[in-house]
């Protein structure tokens, strides 16, 4: 896949990833600091400059954060529940910092109207605030939870000792299609006997891959991978992931052999 411009990589990385903890510390941060100068008049003079200096860095950050995850979900799919809270955001945060500010301009006012409004505007700060941590938060976890959240609901965190295992029953065996005379060859008839959520087998350039278990762990969802089992699925994953060198080698780890006329 081409390079999709200045918010996708930096050192091969997605930008998303770096710019995602820039956002989760800074947006909260410049809340708190925010609420602090408007509620108590004492601490303005020393950190009310600081304060509406965080809410631009981080309005920008979200910016930055928004954009370069559009160039990830290019690259991986789409998080949907993620990407809803992360387009959410900027608007949100921008409004924060232009609130902001206003407050301060309102605030240096030694007059009892600038006070007022001062007192309002820095109401509506307090609110506006809330909100865009709320959301920080929501997006933060979505992802987090779309990138890790079945790897670490289905990792057994026990440590089994030989003889806690050989003390443990064997596990019944999985059924399986029976294998043919070539097992590495397999034909188009039994990949799309098996086109179900419960095996869900697909071809991709001429191979056959088993991608039952990425349905739960795929990034963008469950529905993508469920709409490759049984068939050849190798235009939509050109299409997602072509030249990708990270879904490549993700799709080897599931390979079962070539797709072809098994031996008689």
């Amino acid at each position: 896949m081409d390079d999709l411009g200045v918010f996708d990589l930096v050192t091969g990385l997605p930008v998303h990833v770096f710019v995602t903890h820039a956002v989760v510390v800074l947006l909260p941060l410049a809340v708190v600091l925010l609420i602090l100068v408007v509620a108590f008049p004492r601490l303005r003079q020393n950190y009310r400059y600081p304060a509406v200096g965080l809410a631009i860095i981080g309005a920008l950050s979200a910016i930055v954060a928004e954009q370069s995850g559009e160039a990830l979900e290019a690259r991986v799919g789409v998080a949907e529940e993620h990407s809803e809270w992360g387009e959410m955001l900027p608007p949100v945060a921008v409004a924060l910092a232009v609130l902001s500010v206003i407050w301060l301009i309102f605030s240096r006012m030694s007059s009892s109207r600038g006070k007022i409004l001062a007192a309002v505007i820095g109401g509506i700060v307090v609110i506006v605030g809330i909100v865009a941590v709320v959301i920080t938060v929501l997006a933060g976890h979505s992802g987090a939870d779309a990138t890790w959240g079945v790897r670490v609901s289905e990792t057994d965190t026990a440590v089994v000792g030989p003889a806690d295992e050989a003390a443990m029953p064997e596990a019944p065996a999985e059924e399986a299609p029976a294998p043919s005379a070539d097992a590495s060859v397999l034909s188009m008839e039994t990949v799309a006997m098996n086109d179900s959520e419960d095996s869900c087998w697909s071809v991709i350039n001429g191979n056959v891959y088993d991608l039952t278990d990425w349905i739960s762990s795929h990034p963008g969802g469950a529905s993508r991978i469920l709409g490759l089992c049984g068939i050849d699925g190798t235009s939509q994953f050109e299409g997602q992931h072509g030249g990708s060198a990270s879904a490549e080698g993700t799709l080897e780890s599931y390979l079962l052999g070539a797709i072809g006329d098994p031996a008689p």
